[in-house]
């Protein structure tokens, strides 16, 4: 896999979703980059001691990001190669240099909850991103335990399911040994695909090469997005939502109005791949 980049304001703030950032990275072998949303400037440590003078206290020496991501890899047992991009503004059109100069194929946000300002925010400069990059993203709940992904689920409806993605997530499947659900839902003005009709299409277009076993299928009848949504994420206690960006199901799910929200039930990282 293509290296991985995280979109972080500060990732002490976001602890949960780097550790996943850091599994991922290992996992898969690739190197793990944060670049950073916020410019601020910062006095050095020795301008801050020269300062001080001699009858007040010295400040304490702040833990630098690397050394803070070292400790938690140490804590995690994980080897994860990372690097910082630095001095490079975080608007949507930096992005794609960025992409082809670190080979990257993944972008990861983490998400906060916000406290009394409703459910967590997928902003729109982010996805942006993605869209500019054409990478993936994953945004993922702070609430989110640090754990491997065993059950990825991929909601399509199946007359549209894209190869592009299949091939990610067969590749994610085989580092991780999970397995991925392809819950077909028909979209919004199509009839229901029959289900033997349906399950041939997805052996002859999904399951067929032998390195594809990890590949299951689910004809759901359900036209309620959000409902048949809930299902697979919580009863079916999936790790992975995967999910096009602006498509129907998307759309069903997050609304249409910016800035999205992930729904309260949504407890579990998203992978959105741009339309």
């Amino acid at each position: 896999m293509k290296n991985i980049l995280m979109i972080s304001k500060n990732p002490q703030e976001t602890e949960r979703s780097t550790e996943l950032a850091l599994l991922l990275a290992g996992t898969t072998n690739a190197k793990l980059y944060f670049w950073n949303t916020t410019v601020t400037q910062t006095r050095s440590y020795a301008a801050e001691m020269s300062t001080a003078g001699s009858g007040k206290n010295l400040p304490e020496r702040p833990v630098s990001k690397l050394q803070w991501i070292e400790q938690l890899q140490r804590r995690l047992h994980l080897q994860t190669l990372v690097g910082f991009i630095e001095n490079i503004h975080f608007v949507s059109d930096n992005v794609s240099a960025i992409v082809r100069k670190f080979n990257i194929g993944l972008l990861i946000k983490g998400v906060p909850e916000s406290e009394g300002q409703g459910s967590p925010v997928m902003e729109s400069d982010v996805l942006s991103c993605s869209a500019k990059s054409g990478c993936p993203i994953l945004f993922v709940p702070e609430q989110f335990p640090y754990k491997t992904f065993e059950k990825i689920v991929y909601a399509t409806d199946l007359r549209y399911c894209r190869q592009g993605i299949i091939r990610f997530l067969s590749k994610l499947a085989i580092n991780f040994k999970a397995s991925v659900l392809i819950a077909n839902i028909a979209a919004k003005g199509l009839p229901f695909m029959e289900h033997n009709y349906a399950l041939d299409v997805f052996k002859d277009t999904i399951a067929r090469p032998a390195s594809h076993d990890h590949f299951r299928f689910n004809n759901i009848r359900e036209r309620d997005i959000p409902k048949a949504i809930d299902i697979l994420a919580n009863d079916m206690k999936t790790d992975l939502l995967v999910l096009v960006n602006h498509r129907y199901h998307f759309n069903e799910l997050f609304g249409a109005a910016i800035p999205y929200r992930l729904p309260a039930y949504i407890r579990i990282p998203v992978l959105l791949f741009p339309c």
